[in-house]
């Protein structure tokens, strides 16, 4: 009587799921990200601009960003999150994950 044996093989299918998993937990962008990420979008727009409005703009880009940041908000969902930012005349939704933001909306 011969018996047949199953072998176990290595679960590496698990061990790769578990780790990305953990890299988008690792990677969830917080409040922080997203307001340092506004302030290279609005420095990123002026670049270039060599007029005084220009200027104005790139000295008042930390603060503009920090206080379009205040006014986002967060939804943490662990493996990503969602930043709702509402502006006069702008609604946007950014999805952050991986340390990378997203333009959905």
């Amino acid at each position: 009587m011969s018996s047949a044996r199953k072998t176990r093989k290595f679960p590496s299918g698990w061990i790769i799921l578990i780790l990305v998993i953990a890299l988008f937990i690792v990677t969830n962008p917080s409040e922080q990200q997203f307001t340092s990420f506004l302030k290279d979008r609005i420095q990123e727009q002026v670049e270039g601009d060599d007029t005084l409005t220009g200027d104005l703009t790139r000295i008042l880009a930390g603060p503009a960003a920090s206080l379009a940041g205040m006014g986002a908000v967060r939804k943490d969902y662990y493996l990503f999150s969602t930043f709702q930012l509402e502006l006069p005349g702008e609604e946007s939704l950014y999805l952050g994950a991986l340390d990378h933001f997203f333009k959905l909306k």
